[in-house]
């Protein structure tokens, strides 16, 4: 799929803000920025169910239709690959300022939280197997695989009536669910009895992704007035910019449900490319910005859980201005070392294979 450059855009903002909220691990009592940021993940939940539900129909026009299971296998293989270099090379460096910022930990203990991070290397966090991890932020990366294991067959083996049913009930269900017992979204690691809230979030959301890319496709029949164009406009930039507003200064609550309506409604409106200011985005410098959302995303984590020990001394005031350095600095650093890692194995890739592979 083309890139869309009204998601691009408010990828990398909320990236931004994920980054800021995260501060919170050096802030102490202090009050620190974007207290619920964290729901700014949703956006990027929505994103990938809107181009699951885009990839599994556009397969649907090939024939013979190939085995469910294969399907499944092939369209996480290659959503895994799509993250590659970039998830490996960021956790080598998170793992790597884990075991170094602020005092180098003691060889047993490195060599220790090396083999526990196995669950995180093969992206199974959220399947339970949640222990020792370099990386916080890659939780939502395999909430994300481990949802598309369980809803992908199912997508597969009946297209339409799981866009057009299961996947409106499912989010409706699991969302409503969260909204009465949980009365929030956050919590990724509380066990909800038979798995983590983080993955009942990311099947929840993805399901509703999927209803938006049905909405979306509906609304590009639409011949729509420059008037109506304008008000989406206004419905996709605003719902964003609330989103912004509320969680730069309120705590954890409710909001988060209908934040994550205005999300959807976004979401909605952005791919549909209806809105009046939709061609404005679709510059290169925004698509950059885009693709540079994920190395920002990866790479801040390991710095926020390391600043009060690298720095003792330092007010909130002091490090978070230290912490935004290091962490774009950082993220900077693993998207040229994944440009170059992508090169060389570019290069190299019929060399690599003989070594392994008789041809």
């Amino acid at each position: 799929m083309k890139r869309n450059g009204a998601v691009d855009f408010w990828k990398f903002v909320f990236s931004v803000v994920i980054m800021c909220f995260h501060s919170l691990y050096f802030a102490g009592s202090e009050k620190y920025v974007f207290f619920d940021g964290a729901n700014m993940v949703e956006y990027f939940f929505l994103v990938s169910g809107f181009l699951m539900a885009a990839s599994v129909m556009k397969e649907g026009t090939q024939s013979p239709q190939p085995p469910v299971w294969k399907s499944t296998w092939q369209f996480l293989f290659h959503k895994i690959k799509s993250m590659c270099p970039e998830y490996y090379v960021a956790w080598a460096v998170s793992f790597l300022i884990k075991q170094v910022a602020g005092g180098l930990l003691p060889l047993h203990l490195i060599a220790k939280h090396a083999v526990l991070s196995i669950w995180e290397l093969l992206f199974l966090r959220m399947a339970g197997f949640n222990d020792y991890n370099a990386n916080g932020a890659t939780w939502y990366i395999s909430a994300m695989l481990v949802a598309m294991l369980l809803l992908l067959p199912l997508f597969y083996k009946q297209k339409e009536f799981f866009l057009h049913m299961l996947a409106p009930v499912l989010a409706v269900g699991l969302i409503g669910y969260l909204y009465a017992t949980e009365k929030t979204m956050r919590g990724n690691t509380d066990w909800m009895g038979i798995c983590y809230k983080g993955l009942l979030r990311a099947l929840g959301v993805l399901c509703l992704g999927c209803v938006c890319y049905l909405v979306c496709q509906k609304m590009k029949e639409i011949p729509f007035t420059p008037f109506a164009k304008a008000l989406l406009s206004f419905a996709e930039t605003g719902g964003c910019l609330f989103a912004l507003y509320w969680t730069y200064g309120h705590a954890t609550s409710k909001m988060q449900f209908i934040i994550l309506l205005l999300f959807a409604a976004a979401v909605t409106i952005s791919f549909s490319h209806q809105g009046l200011f939709a061609p404005l985005y679709d510059r290169p410098a925004v698509y950059w910005l885009g693709r540079f959302s994920f190395p920002l995303f990866l790479s801040h984590h390991a710095w926020s859980g390391r600043m009060n020990r690298m720095f003792p001394e330092d007010t909130y005031a002091q490090l978070f201005p230290k912490y935004l350095l290091l962490s774009v600095g950082t993220a900077f650093a693993v998207y040229v070392i994944s440009a170059w890692v992508r090169k060389l194995c570019a290069k190299y890739k019929d060399s690599l294979r003989q070594l392994f592979v008789q041809m």
